[in-house]
């Protein structure tokens, strides 16, 4: 089967990344303004593919989030502006008064933050005599926080004044402003226990994907396992950047084409290439040696290659690598909006052959192994693309990696924020928090644009139409997004770069034996294969090291060299 069904997302438990980003939404309310506006209210664009992960149930609790914060800040909002409409102008003014302060304390509490960290900068232990008379600097910024933080104060204890004032001068009124305040508490206690009961049942429930879709959930749900992406090109290089070191090759450039991945981290630099000769010819001419007919089909190798790697996941428990097979079209979007009958559908067998056997620039297709570790939260996405050209044999290599998702997204897990107590905890959270929610009450804006969004696109499906200087092609995933740069990783590294090696021995000895059954002389594609699975050297960014490494016939090695950047892989030998 040249394209396997993409996880059987809808009947397989949910991932661990899965989890901790529906959870993350709750926790972080940039990533979940990130996943609404990006995916939820956007079907002009593609989503990227979901490797590890579901988008669908991350979509359905980002609304839940911003549900539940839109609800406080209306709550804060309302206990202003209902009195001021009814005509308590007193109650009004007390209660915007109430609004002020809440400002004002989170004003205090980012300058109490803020001078303390510059207290740690300037005063670090055993340094604190000479710290103080070597930065003056810091010292005056030092002295101007404080007078921020005691202006801050001053405020606030006049509007306090005030406010007393006005209560004592109208009860009833200041009646209606507690009560109005007393709603707000309400409001925000429910909001922060509900959020917390939210998060417990993402960590409980064995689905977390809900059993009744909205449209555009059915429209993500398909675009996140369709085997076509959708890729915008490079923008043209200006004659300002025309002066740019560029000096060393990569084949898929600085950023990584395979957007959702994660970071491209280590390829095949130039591409392995070997002529398709016939063995035990070595004495006879070229044109006689080699195979002027190809002996097999590029989706013969690819198909031979699927069947090799989905064959690990049949060892016993303890030693089977969990390995994801599929075929991925990357397709260029001027050719995606000229021909868009690759999106309406899944590709059957045919179409899939026929890309596979005639690449061009506008689709190229890869074969795509995929092995997920800790419960996804760390990807290791091997590509490997085929063609047979010219009585040559082309083979393209890249090795991505995904990484785990922030801290903060685990914290019921490691931490044991869950349960009752963990309820009440959130509740009570809230209202420490309501001064930050003050703050953030013009969010509000943006929350109303996104309903109006989601209700004027609620049955539609903008990509499969052209929209006049509309693009639609994939431009971030939201999980790539969240996730740990490559560089910190640490000892997840070992397991990531382990994955990609196994299946990069097992895609070369696999090719060997296909190209040995076809007739096809094995010699070079061995030491270019040999070269390569020795090579100790990943594209991992920094500086590389070579030592004790030659290239040409005949070539002696007097030192080392090094290269900046990028390596060249043993295969360019």
């Amino acid at each position: 089967m040249l394209h396997a069904p993409p996880g059987q997302i809808g009947s397989t438990p949910p991932t661990d990344a899965t989890r901790h980003m529906c959870a993350g939404v709750y926790i972080d309310e940039r990533f979940r303004d990130l996943v609404i506006s990006e995916v939820c209210v956007n079907p002009s664009r593609r989503v990227a593919p979901s490797y590890g992960f579901d988008l669908v149930p991350v979509m359905r609790h980002a609304w839940w989030a911003a549900h539940l914060s839109a609800a406080v800040r209306t709550a804060l909002l309302m206990c202003v502006a209902v009195p001021f409409a009814l005509g308590h102008t007193a109650a009004g003014a007390m209660t915007a008064f109430g609004l002020v302060l809440l400002l004002l304390a989170d004003r205090a509490l980012a300058l109490s933050t803020e001078l303390a960290e510059v207290e740690k900068e300037t005063l670090p232990r055993g340094k604190r005599k000479r710290q103080r008379m070597a930065l003056p600097t810091s010292n005056r910024s030092r002295r101007e926080l404080v007078q921020q933080l005691k202006r801050t104060g001053t405020l606030a204890a006049f509007l306090v004044l005030i406010t007393c004032a006005l209560g004592a001068g109208s009860p009833r009124q200041a009646v209606l402003a507690g009560s109005l305040f007393g709603s707000v508490v309400l409001v925000a206690v429910l909001a922060g226990s509900l959020r917390q009961v939210r998060i417990n049942r993402v960590h409980a429930e064995h689905q977390l994907r809900p059993k009744n879709l909205s449209h555009r959930e059915e429209v993500v749900s398909e675009q996140q396992d369709h085997p076509c992406v959708i890729h915008r090109r490079p923008e043209h290089r200006g004659e300002e950047d025309a002066d740019e070191d560029n000096s060393v090759f990569t084949l898929f450039g600085q950023e990584s084409p395979f957007i959702g991945a994660g970071e491209l981290v280590h390829q095949w630099n130039p591409p392995m290439s070997v002529q398709l000769l016939r063995p035990g010819t070595d004495t006879l001419p070229l044109h006689q040696r080699e195979h002027r007919n190809p002996p097999f089909a590029a989706h013969e190798l690819v198909e031979h290659l699927n069947e090799a790697v989905l064959d690990l996941r049949n060892d016993e428990e303890h030693v089977r690598l969990p390995v994801e097979v599929r075929d991925r079209v990357y397709v260029a979007e001027p050719r995606a909006s000229t021909d868009r009958s690759l999106l309406a559908g899944p590709l059957d067998r045919a179409e899939m052959r026929r890309i596979i056997d005639h690449q061009s620039p506008d689709r190229q297709h890869f074969l795509e192994v995929s092995v997920p570790d800790a419960g996804a939260e760390l990807v290791a996405t091997v590509l490997l693309q085929v063609g047979v050209q010219g009585r040559t044999l082309s083979l393209a290599f890249a090795a991505c990696a995904l990484t785990h998702t922030p801290d903060s997204f685990h914290r019921a897990e490691e931490f044991g924020q869950r349960g009752k107590r963990a309820v009440v905890a959130a509740g009570a959270a809230s209202l420490f928090a309501l001064p930050r929610e003050t703050a953030r009450i013009p969010r509000l804006a943006r929350y109303l644009y996104a309903l109006a969004r989601s209700a004027r696109f609620f049955r539609r499906e903008r990509t499969l139409k052209p929209i006049r200087n509309v693009s639609i092609s994939s431009h971030l995933s939201v999980r790539q997004e969240q996730a740990q740069q490559w560089s910190k990783v640490q000892f997840d590294r070992t397991h990531i770069l382990r994955h990609m090696k196994n299946v990069e021995l097992r895609l070369l000895t696999a090719t060997s034996d296909f190209l040995q059954s076809k007739g096809v002389d094995i010699s070079e594609f061995d030491d270019r294969a040999t070269q390569i699975i020795n090579s100790g050297v990943l594209n991992l960014g920094g500086t590389n090291d070579f030592t004790n490494t030659t290239f040409g016939d005949q070539a002696q090695n007097h030192g080392s060299a090094q290269s900046s950047g990028n390596h060249q892989n043993g295969n360019a030998a």
